[in-house]
């Protein structure tokens, strides 16, 4: 497969200005905005109207359109990754240098909890429980809660590849069809595991709230159904002329 075919490959990093500097403030702003409006929406809608229907429409649609704003500002700064689990998926198919993959992940979770500081700042009140959003496993248990995420994972990677990295790709689409994604998988497990897709924004509101209900769910099942996804699609949907 040819260089240009395979899209980011590990000897393409990301750079602003010679440095990998603009990448890894590029992945901290977009991860902030991606759990400080998902996240945050969660908080909102949970105070303000805590058994509306709309509220599992309002917090897919929020984070789908913070995922596409976030892919469409940074993407041709750092990639927008915004979760380790498209990181270290990308990694794994030599899409993305392992060397990287350390600050890229730090700079995923210190934007995460610098957003779920703010939404404590916003809603938090002296002796309030407030969870600042974070997933937890829902009735079924954290069993099925692992199973969904590792769903999303797979989805979500495969997603990536194909329209961001892809060269046969239209790459217009890359941003709103992430977007989609996220939204739509959220909408589906959000009373399973809570729709998470994302370790950093996962565990960034447990670290700030201090909640850690099943967080090895989050830390370790996208990642998996990531990297499978990431070789799935690598391995048997190879770049090249299509089919005729």
């Amino acid at each position: 497969m040819s260089e240009a075919a395979r899209g980011t490959t590990a000897e393409a990093l990301p750079r602003v200005g010679g440095t990998l500097t603009g990448a890894l403030v590029a992945e901290v702003i977009g991860t902030f905005l991606l759990v400080f409006i998902g996240a945050g929406t969660v908080v909102a809608v949970g105070l303000t109207f805590p058994d509306a229907p709309a509220n599992v429409t309002a917090i897919s649609i929020a984070f789908g359109l913070a995922v596409l704003v976030a892919v469409y500002a940074f993407g041709h700064v750092s990639g927008a990754h915004i979760n380790p689990t498209v990181t270290i998926a990308l990694a794994a198919v030599q899409r993305f240098p392992w060397r990287a993959v350390p600050a890229y992940l730090a700079a995923q979770f210190a934007g995460a909890i610098l957003a779920a500081l703010a939404i404590w700042a916003l809603f938090g009140e002296p002796g309030q429980d407030l969870a600042l959003g974070a997933t937890a496993p829902g009735e079924r248990g954290s069993g099925w809660a692992f199973v969904a995420e590792v769903i999303l994972g797979f989805l979500l990677v495969v997603v990536v590849l194909a329209t961001a990295t892809d060269s046969r790709a239209v790459p217009a689409a890359a941003g709103l069809a992430i977007g989609l994604v996220i939204a739509a998988g959220i909408f589906v497990t959000l009373p399973v595991s809570g729709g998470s897709f994302n370790a950093a924004r996962s565990l960034g509101p447990m670290i700030v709230s201090g909640e850690f209900y099943g967080w090895w769910v989050y830390v370790i099942a996208p990642v998996v159904g990531g990297v499978v996804g990431a070789f799935c699609y690598d391995y048997l949907t190879r770049s090249g002329a299509p089919p005729e």
